[in-house]
């Protein structure tokens, strides 16, 4: 077994790797599901930072898989009988993705993937009634925040070492329960690859 695992290891470090770096911004929605089961309207999307750093292998001519770290701001605005609220909040976390990879000529390629993350919060605040609450207490944000979703990527190579790209990626929590905070970012991204 140990033998296969370091098999398997070698192998993939003998495909070609790249490492990202991605910049751009996130539009989150919360979607707020009571102990009713019924989701207030009162909150809105709003938009938040995104920085991403990963390694990409090619596990086949074809098909790719990365793996890396985050930092996202998921921000949030509102209002309930015209009092105005906003929640600020600062993730960071690990992300992986897995999929393929389709070339469409003259360095361009298109990348479809499944992506997983696991983030935490490091800082969140509610603006409300002209004070900050600290959101650092609350279950619904300070807790780990799995997030499944996809992503397309277009790439074009400039040089055998360097590339660009634009990237849109969608992801939700899934959270389940009888009071349940989920976040449902959309994020838009351009950024560099370096390849060795």
């Amino acid at each position: 077994m140990k033998r296969i695992l370091l098999l398997l290891l070698v192998s993939v470090s003998c495909f070609a790797q790249s490492y990202k770096f991605a910049v751009g911004s996130n539009i989150t929605s919360f979607v707020f599901t009571n102990s009713a089961g019924a989701n207030p309207s009162f909150l809105r999307p709003s938009s938040g930072m995104h920085l991403s750093l990963s390694r990409e292998s090619s596990l086949s001519k074809s098909f790719l898989v990365d793996y890396g770290i985050n930092y996202n701001q998921f921000n949030n605005v509102g209002d309930v009988q015209n009092i105005p609220f906003t929640y600020a909040t600062d993730f960071i976390g690990l992300n992986a993705g897995i999929g393929p990879k389709l070339s469409l000529g003259k360095g361009i390629s298109l990348v479809a993937k499944a992506n997983a993350s696991v983030s935490t919060m490091v800082n969140g605040n509610q603006f409300l009634l002209n004070r900050y609450v600290d959101l650092s207490g609350d279950d619904q944000f300070n807790s780990m925040r799995t997030m499944y979703g996809y992503s397309f990527e277009l790439t074009k190579q400039i040089s055998p070492q360097v590339g660009v790209f634009v990237k849109y990626q969608h992801l939700d929590s899934y959270n389940f329960g009888s009071s349940t905070l989920n976040f449902i970012p959309s994020t838009f991204s351009l950024g560099l690859s370096l390849s060795k």
